[in-house]
């Protein structure tokens, strides 16, 4: 036998398989149809805060999104809590969906007319009720104004 011998080859063989189970191969897609995407502008629309036995238990804020290819209107809802701190958001269609921290994707809650979809982000119980605000009173502040606690 060689000078490698029985055993030298072997480790030889070894090694090398090693080396070519290191590699690796990493491949990216992106998804179809992704260089049309652009920002779109949405405008506050109308302004709820929900009411509880406690007081303010949150705030909607509805938002337009006009798309200027086809012209189509859309409305998603921004469900706030009393902080503005935003919760999740219910879609033109009712689909409410509450943000979970530390995930990429929004758990979907259910699907209802508004009032359903932000007592069901809010965990607030079927007596909270929805009134609308003047949209003055949230405009231009993290924070809604004394008037709009009320």
């Amino acid at each position: 036998m060689g000078r490698l011998g029985r055993t030298g080859g072997g480790a030889l063989l070894a090694a090398l398989a090693a080396l070519g189970g290191a590699c690796t191969t990493t491949t990216e897609v992106l998804p179809v149809g992704l260089e049309l995407n652009r920002p779109v502008h949405g405008s506050a629309l109308r302004a709820w805060r929900l009411l509880g036995e406690a007081g303010t238990l949150g705030y909607v804020i509805e938002f337009g999104v006009t798309d200027d290819l086809d012209a189509a209107a859309r409305t998603v809802f921004s469900v706030r809590n009393p902080w503005q701190q935003e919760l999740g958001t219910i879609d033109g269609l009712g689909r409410a969906w509450r943000f979970q921290p530390h995930e990429e994707e929004a758990l979907w809650l259910t699907t209802g007319t508004l009032a359903e979809g932000v007592r069901a982000i809010l965990d607030a119980g079927d007596d909270a009720r929805l009134e609308e605000l003047p949209l003055a009173l949230l405009e231009g502040s993290a924070t809604p104004t004394p008037e709009a606690r009320r």
